[in-house]
């Protein structure tokens, strides 16, 4: 008998509300176990959206790639009168984590990334992939600032029609920041800010096509 009492002590008092514990605990665990698997479902769903939006953006990313890649390939040409030029993804066979290398060849000249040419060419060349990206996704207007600056007057010649072309095809209104006189000579309306007094500026105006319709008169 005192054998059996003293492992009745080491046991200690009875829980009398263990059963109620345990069913506690047996809620928590299952209520656990569901916000697991619901948790793991919809992580699934997640992967699931994003493999499916990745997919999409690649898509996406491959037609406006080609097709600005089309465009620029022309307007290239046509700007340089000769010579090729195209658009190359690197660093990474997928196209949302690849780079963008721009390889032209002017003519007479040695095929070559951007960095290689001249200032004038880069010019040209950045030039045509502006367009090219205009010919792509028109947008109602674009900012131009003295991109004219490296370029002599053969090529300004060039770009201005280029500009005109543009503005047909593409219907996008170009505000072009520049100081070469054959540029604005060919713009259609030119804004100028002077300083008529010290401290004082003034914006100027003018229309060509009604300056000249008044010098013609």
């Amino acid at each position: 008998l005192e054998r059996q009492t003293q492992e009745r002590e080491r046991i200690g008092p009875v829980n009398l509300v263990a059963e109620s514990e345990l069913n506690e605990l047996e809620e928590s665990r299952l209520a656990s176990q569901a916000e697991r698997e619901e948790l793991g479902q919809a992580i699934h769903r997640l992967r699931g959206s994003i493999g499916s939006l990745n997919r999409e953006g690649r898509a996406r990313l491959l037609t406006a790639f080609e097709t600005v890649d089309r465009h620029f390939r022309s307007l290239f040409t046509t700007l340089f009168e000769g010579g090729q030029a195209h658009l190359e993804l690197v660093e990474s066979d997928d196209p949302l984590e690849a780079g963008l290398e721009i390889m032209a060849q002017s003519p007479g000249k040695r095929l070559s990334t951007l960095t290689l040419l001249s200032g004038g060419e880069q010019a040209l060349t950045a030039m045509a992939l502006i367009f090219a990206v205009f010919l792509t996704n028109p947008a109602p207007i674009c900012v131009l600032d003295e991109v004219d600056a490296p370029l002599d007057d053969a090529n300004v010649e060039r770009f201005c029609n280029m500009l005109d072309q543009m503005v047909e095809i593409a219907n996008t209104r170009f505000l072009v920041i520049t100081h070469h006189a054959l540029t604005m000579s060919r713009m259609h309306r030119l804004f100028g800010v002077t300083m008529a007094e010290r401290g004082v500026s003034q914006l100027v105006s003018v229309s060509l096509a009604e300056a000249e319709r008044v010098a013609a008169e």
